[in-house]
């Protein structure tokens, strides 16, 4: 029996959600998008706005890929194709955030406003160290945020320099910050971290590059199922979802279990971060 496939092209901003939500509601029995975590999650949005049961399947085009990482799919787009020869069908969950979806992360702080700067040449030479190399230097700003946070847990406010919402133990192609983190668990994993002096910051480098967890000296880390976040002070700061631009505050974050049904490899498949030596311009300038 033949199946009927129809490919398109994006050519703009949400394309790819328009796109999605049109074949989950004319009853396609699967999605599949090749790109990059925005592209990925520009889909996701269109199959969560349908509100139809689909399956979902992607191939991974973009620099950093966490959720790709998170499932074990391979990075590269040829041996990820051929993977769906022997797949298999697994439960993810997603967050809806405000009025927006997310599959990985939602951040904000003075790390996601400096990534968010970072240019596709970088990318193109740097892979997921652009990120991280820009995420560093911005840390030695100093320059911190006072959130509100109130859940199931309580309400505190806590003045930090980055604070993360994820989904997955993959967060910028490292997972130090919540290894423990599952696509199926059920909850948010939300990591505050503490205000960062330099000695902190050479000290923690290392540490990540070695792939060591994070330990509490630096930050904590919570389990969630919803969560309001706000900015105490007022401060104009943006968010960083999936790789690109997020809701304004204050954010409304809920988890949504088991929402995707995702095409991934029977045979598992290494997709970690190869360590590599930092530049002493990391701390200049």
């Amino acid at each position: 029996m033949f199946k009927v496939v129809e490919l398109r092209e994006t050519t703009k901003a949400g394309d790819a959600t328009a796109w999605a939500k049109e074949a989950a509601e004319k009853g396609y029995d699967a999605v599949f998008s090749m790109g990059g975590d925005g592209t990925l999650n520009e889909t996701v949005n269109g199959l969560a706005r349908a509100g139809q049961a689909v399956n979902f399947g992607f191939i991974p085009l973009g620099t950093v890929n966490d959720l790709a990482r998170a499932l074990h799919i391979p990075l590269q787009p040829e041996e990820a194709i051929a993977a769906l020869k022997d797949s298999k069908l697994v439960k993810v969950d997603i967050a809806k955030v405000n009025d927006r979806y997310f599959v990985n992360t939602i951040a904000a702080g003075a790390m996601p406003e400096a990534v968010g700067n970072v240019s596709i040449e970088q990318k193109t030479r740097l892979g997921p160290m652009a990120y991280f190399l820009t995420g560093i230097k911005a840390l030695q700003s100093r320059e911190t945020s006072l959130f509100k946070i109130e859940s199931e847990l309580g309400v505190e406010v806590r003045r930090s320099p980055l604070i993360v919402a994820m989904l997955t133990n993959s967060v910028g192609s490292f997972n130090n910050i919540a290894p423990l983190a599952k696509v199926d668990d059920g909850t948010i994993w939300l990591a505050v971290f503490k205000e960062f002096n330099y000695l902190d910051i050479l000290k923690i480098i290392p540490e990540i590059l070695a792939g060591l967890p994070i330990n509490s000296e630096y930050m904590t880390l919570q389990q969630v199922k919803k969560v309001r976040i706000s900015v105490v002070d007022d401060e104009k700061l943006t968010t960083n979802m999936d790789g690109d631009k997020g809701p304004d505050f204050p954010l409304e974050l809920t988890v949504l279990p088991s929402f995707l049904t995702v095409y991934v490899p029977r045979k598992v498949t290494s997709t970690g971060f190869s360590p590599v030596v930092v530049p002493k311009e990391l701390f200049h300038g």
